[in-house]
């Protein structure tokens, strides 16, 4: 083999390996989206209350249309759902252990 054949050979060869290498980083090893269920039950308890604080006050703020304010109170169901989920990590919730007015379970 020549050498402008092995200089191809090897150029094509490294581009493939930089290639296998930017997909596996691309697709495989991918970081959740800010904001997605994945991404919140990853954060710490500071972190979850330093950024629910956030998208609530985006939530609450008359400068954003309605549309993106009802996507702000999807994102503080997410974050309500996760903390739901750490507090009561595997506890069965139970009702008022009493007799009501109308009855145990009225």
């Amino acid at each position: 083999m020549d050498k402008k054949a092995k200089k191809k050979l090897m150029f094509c060869l490294s581009g493939l390996v930089v290639g296998g290498y930017g997909m596996y980083k691309g697709f495989i090893n991918k970081e959740p989206h800010e904001y997605s269920l994945a991404w919140i039950k990853k954060l710490t308890d500071s972190q979850w209350e330093t950024e629910r604080e956030i998208v609530r006050q985006k939530f609450c703020s008359p400068k954003y249309d309605d549309s993106l304010r009802i996507k702000f109170q999807n994102i503080l169901d997410l974050f309500d759902k996760v903390k739901s989920e750490r507090d009561w990590a595997g506890k069965k919730s139970q009702g008022p252990a009493f007799h009501r007015e109308h009855g145990w379970y009225l």
